[in-house]
Parts: C-alpha cells; structure tokens; sequence
C-alpha cells in the first residue's frame, strides 16, 4: 500500500504544474498566499526533511503509542483543514525554476521509495519504528505512518495547486483526475 499511494501521490502532484510556466508558477493568488513555485518548494522541503527523519532517527515505537493510520490517510490530503507550516517548512525561494524544484523532489521521493522497498526486503515492519514529526500537530508517528503522510502531503500540495491555478485561471497542468 505505501509504495502505491507514493507513486500514485507524485504522479498527481507532478500532473498538478506540469506545462505551468515559470512566470505562471511565481503568481500568487493574493498577497499572503503561496505561489505554485514555494508550494513546490514547501514539499520539496518537508519531503527531504521526513526522509531524513526517517533514515537517521528512527527508534523502536513507544508501545503507548496510538495508530493514526486511518486518520492521516483521511486528514492530510483534506483542504478544507487549513494548517500553517512550520518555520523550518516554510518557502524561502531557494529554487528559481519548477523544474529545479520538481526534479528536488523527485528526487526526495526516489529516497522514501528506496527506503520503503529496502524495509521490505529486509522485513522491517514500519509499524514497529517511530520518528518525531517535525509538524506540532503529528507528535511521534510510526514510520508506516510517516509515509502515509508524506503520500497524503503530496496530495494535498497538488489540490492546492489545482486551487491556486484555477484562481488565477492557468490552465497548464490539469492533473489526470483532477476533480477541480
């Protein structure tokens, strides 16, 4: 499951701005608002840093702790929940184009892909790992659940994508089901 809902999360994310210009993908919907490009470089961002958590400080899950799978696989892709990123999630223009940040992220999603299928074949179950979620909001997550929520962020991004597009009335990059 976590492997499908990887691929299938960067296809539609990558579908969400693909053909957006990059002078397209620098327009902001309002003035406190994110552009396509720190959307993308938000993701890019947060993706690293959950890879990174995971491959560097994962520890053996507290028995305390509860399962939120069904949880984050319903309430991370959800807009209608509005949350604020974390300082250290924040865009700070360091890609200057989509396709330096998409290929950023492709890559960041390479790493959570190779390490998901290296647990696999070594039969370590994520559900017996935990890691400290860098959001305030998640607290300790198993790493099964850290990938659920990587997939559910990607989502999410690429709504707010389509929702940014649609605003502004860009219509380069229709994703492939996209429902708006």
């Amino acid at each position: 499951m976590l492997l499908r809902l990887l691929h299938a999360s960067r296809e539609h994310f990558l579908g969400s701005f693909a053909g957006v210009s990059d002078a397209d993908s620098q327009r902001k919907p309002s003035a406190t608002s994110w552009c396509i490009l720190e959307t993308v470089e938000h993701l890019t961002k947060a993706e690293s840093n959950m890879v990174r958590l995971m491959t560097e400080t994962r520890r053996p899950k507290s028995a305390d702790l509860p399962n939120r799978e069904q949880a984050f696989l319903k309430m991370v892709p959800d807009r209608s929940m509005k949350m604020q990123s974390p300082e250290s999630g924040r865009p700070t223009g360091r890609f200057a184009s989509l396709t330096e940040a998409s290929a950023q992220f492709n890559s960041s999603r390479d790493q959570a892909i190779q390490f998901v299928e290296k647990c696999a074949d070594c039969g370590e179950d994520l559900r017996a790992t935990e890691v400290t979620h860098p959001h305030p909001l998640a607290g300790n997550v198993s790493c099964y659940e850290m990938v659920i929520i990587m997939a559910g962020h990607a989502e999410r991004h690429a709504l707010q994508i389509e929702e940014i597009k649609k605003t502004l009335g860009i219509t380069a990059g229709m994703a492939a089901g996209s429902q708006g």
